[in-house]
């Protein structure tokens, strides 16, 4: 039997391997990948390489007719024939170096000049009103355990020993990666409490753990509810710290019990709530953040004198002609900036920004957090409302935490006479993780609203991401 698994396992691993087609794009001088390259095809349909100038070509979706195209800026656009394409590599040959163009224009103005007509065009170039957008939201997150001890153990429970708590931590993932991607409209305007949220369709990935540390858990998790009462709870203490943990997760779900069931779609309802508000909420960020509103942290428009300008530079943004104004704070403001800013209409129409501070630092009593790194660009783009609205934006941010803290978990029970301690754990735990995370937002639509048909919307948020092992490239296909 054996011996006829392992040829099968062989033969289907080489049938899936011929059904997509892995392909890098490269520098045809350099051989180094060109990241985020445009992919299209004859039948209208395409996608982008990641940063590493990878893209999957999964042959069934496509006809042996369709041609395939390959562009990026700054190279030669590669077409081939579907039909006899089988190549891993494609290489772009880079375009011929062109020289600066000699912009001539009587714009002639001082940075502190154009700041002060792009204060006075603010209301007419940009759309505050209420709007319903179509967005796609991208979060990509990347976690590195530096640090993961635990000393002094003890327990009560003599199944939960050091034995199985070295066994988990020495099969922990050094590094855990997770995606998640969400469709959805948004309704409001900049005010946070103006804003409302459905979602369409949502997906992810991350790390999983390999099936040992997966069964250790799973062995964990049965040992507490052994050594446990169905109606107990934790006292989490630290120090001067503490708190309760339910064992909700612990209990099983009867399938005849009216009661359980309820409370499961209750804990279902909850969760599909909590996911919608924590979208809702990166999306809420994005939009208060607009420099013209006038609690964003970006008021290099807003706040002029809390910066100094540089001399601005003319340059070409498509076929917009822009000023390139570089921002330092004078003071304690802890973002630098550059405004691309229309020389037209005076919008600014794309924002850069980097933190030249530390945006928070905390220790304290063992426990230490650092926010050290966020920059990222806003575009703001002119939809059918003939007024600029926020079109992509991108954020990068890191940050770094450690806990060395000594723990202990009691059990208590209310419905027990006597004295309601029951089980006893308790351990020393140090730790450090560093974190980096890439949110991003794409508005594909935007249009205006009425106060009327704003009250009218009610979010109901039904939707959980669907997870998948590896993104593949036909799940927004519909879209």
């Amino acid at each position: 039997m054996k011996k006829f698994i392992l040829p099968l396992i062989i033969l289907l691993s080489i049938h899936l391997k011929a059904q997509s087609l892995e392909v890098q794009v490269q520098d045809s001088l350099t051989l180094s990948p060109i990241a985020f390259s445009t992919v299209s095809f004859s039948n209208n349909k395409g996608l982008i390489s990641n940063e590493n100038g990878i893209f999957e070509l999964i042959k069934t979706e496509l006809i042996n007719q369709d041609s395939l195209f390959v562009s990026s800026i700054g190279y030669q656009k590669a077409s081939f024939a579907l039909s006899e394409f089988t190549d891993s590599i494609i290489f772009l040959l880079p375009k011929p170096v062109v020289l600066a163009d000699v912009i001539l224009t009587n714009k002639k103005l001082t940075s502190e000049e154009i700041i002060k007509e792009v204060q006075k065009n603010i209301q007419k170039n940009y759309e505050i009103g209420l709007v319903k957008n179509k967005i796609f939201l991208s979060k990509e997150s990347n976690s590195k355990t530096e640090r993961f001890e635990i000393n002094k153990f003890k327990s009560s429970i003599k199944e939960i020993n050091n034995s199985l708590l070295d066994s988990i931590s020495n099969n922990l993932s050094k590094q855990n990666n997770s995606s998640l991607e969400v469709l959805c409209y948004q309704f409001g305007n900049i005010e946070e409490e103006n804003q409302k949220i459905n979602l369409i369709k949502a997906r992810e990935t991350y790390n999983k753990g390999d099936e040992l540390l997966e069964s250790l858990n799973e062995k964990l998790k049965l040992t507490l509810k052994e050594n446990t009462k169905s109606d107990s709870y934790f006292k989490i203490k630290s120090g001067l710290f503490g708190g309760d943990l339910e064992l909700d997760g612990l209990k099983e779900i009867d399938s005849a019990d009216v009661e359980s069931i309820l409370e499961k779609n209750k804990a279902d309802l909850k969760r599909k709530t909590s996911f919608a508000g924590n979208q809702k909420n990166t999306i809420n960020n994005f939009y208060s953040n607009l420099f013209f509103n006038e609690e964003s942290t970006f008021n290099f428009i807003l706040k002029p004198n809390k910066y100094i300008f540089s001399e601005p530079k003319l340059n070409f943004i498509g076929d917009d002609l822009v000023y390139i104004i570089e921002c330092t704070p004078k003071g304690s403001s802890k973002y630098k900036g550059t405004l691309y800013i229309n020389a037209d209409d005076y919008a600014v129409i794309r924002l850069d920004f980097k933190n030249i501070k530390p945006l928070y630092k905390f220790k304290l009593l063992g426990v230490s957090y650092n926010r050290y790194l966020r920059e990222g660009k806003v575009l703001l783009s002119k939809f059918n409302n003939e007024k600029y609205n926020l079109s992509y934006a991108q954020i990068i941010s890191r940050q770094s935490y450690s806990v060395d803290r000594p723990i202990k978990f009691i059990e208590k029970n209310k419905n027990v006479k006597g004295r309601r301690k029951q089980n006893q754990i308790s351990f020393k735990i140090g730790m450090a993780f560093d974190q980096q995370f890439k949110t991003e937002i794409q508005v594909f639509e935007s249009t205006k609203m009425s106060d009327e048909e704003f009250e009218k919307i009610i979010e109901e948020n039904k939707v959980l991401p669907e997870f998948l092992n590896e993104f593949t490239t036909n799940f927004w296909e519909e879209f």
